[in-house]
């Protein structure tokens, strides 16, 4: 059987009221769709969530309104981690701890640990670094300040700076701490030319998911599976941040992910108190990565991942373009070859 814990990154990026909109996911007078609703659905099949809340917006939006949430959060019997944006910290507009410097990245963590401390009287035991961007560094860090579980790393994606890597998609040992990397499946593959990796995210296409979750839990080796949400993962926010409304189809597709994991046989979920349990594996390579079988469920799933992120993703929105615009240039070439034709 294959343990499964849900990841919850905890942060409003954008509009007047971040953490109303995007964190508390208001909508209505009397509807939030963020933090509330995936407790609610959490609570429902029995899981007891990871929020990593981004510290760093005590300095940005206010210690009240992170320390509510962290509060909330706790009362409601879920796990509370460090997430850390440095950017929010004052005076700085660097978005990834590995562009700080190591004492830069210490004074960073060390406050946003103490703010932790300093609001739920307990020390914390997971850290992940904001947008995945980890160094050797932030490891040493987190080692040398207590923290016993690291969920920074992040196989493929450019973002994530930890070097040589440590872990691909099994617990691995670093120094005192263990880091359980994001789970990652090869979604698509042209030869040598190129290969592409996505998360095991809970809002994805849920058919898609729940193949990738069947293939993880046929497989010989033991580890973990990171499942990943963002708090506002059911809202549509991004051209409206401060008027969200809400997103059925992903809200739909987390009930389904939630749903066949809770009712799977080879899948258990698990919680942060559970993984002192976990024996990390003594090593781990790329070829542990399961992949999306058969080129024609690779273009579905590379088409519409990438219709879902084109807003914020400049070569997703390039390659929808491309698609929309082929139609177009084969009927342009079939013109042009009619017309010299009849020249």
């Amino acid at each position: 059987m294959r343990d499964v814990i849900l990841t919850i990154d905890t942060e409003g990026p954008r509009g007047s009221d971040p953490v109303l909109y995007q964190i508390w996911g208001k909508v209505s007078e009397n509807d939030f769709m963020g933090i509330p609703k995936i407790i609610e659905i959490c609570d429902k099949y029995h899981v007891k969530g990871l929020f990593f809340v981004d510290i760093p917006e005590v300095w940005d939006y206010g210690y009240d309104k992170i320390k509510e949430v962290i509060i909330y959060i706790r009362k409601k019997g879920h796990d509370v981690g460090v997430h850390v944006h440095p950017h929010h910290m004052p005076n700085e507009d660097r978005h990834f701890l590995f562009d700080y410097s190591k004492d830069e990245q210490r004074k960073i963590i060390e406050e946003c640990t103490n703010k932790y401390v300093e609001i739920t009287g307990e020390y914390p035991q997971s850290f992940r670094a904001g947008k995945y961007g980890a160094n050797r560094d932030t490891l040493d860090i987190i080692d040398e300040l207590g923290y016993k579980y690291d969920f920074s790393e992040f196989y493929s994606q450019k973002w994530c700076g930890i070097s040589p890597e440590i872990a691909y998609v099994l617990p691995q040992r670093y120094k005192t701490i263990i880091e359980f990397p994001v789970t990652v499946f090869r979604s698509f593959k042209l030869g040598m030319i190129y290969c592409r990796y996505d998360k095991l995210e809970a809002t994805n296409n849920l058919n898609e998911m729940k193949y990738i979750l069947n293939q993880y839990a046929k497989t010989n080796t033991e580890g973990v599976i990171t499942l990943f949400l963002h708090s506002f993962s059911f809202l549509n926010f991004l051209d409206t941040p401060d008027k969200p409304t809400i997103n059925e189809e992903n809200l739909r597709r987390f009930k389904g992910i939630m749903e066949y994991i809770h009712d799977s046989k080879e899948l258990k979920f698990i919680c942060e108190e559970d993984l002192k349990y976990v024996d990390p594996l003594p090593t781990d390579c790329v070829s542990n990565i399961v992949s999306t079988k058969g080129i024609r469920r690779q273009i579905y799933y590379l088409y519409f991942r990438a219709y879902e992120i084109r807003k914020t993703n400049k070569k997703a929105k390039l390659l929808i373009t491309a698609i929309r615009m082929l139609p177009v240039l084969i009927l342009a070439v079939v013109g042009l070859i009619l017309f010299f034709k009849g020249v």
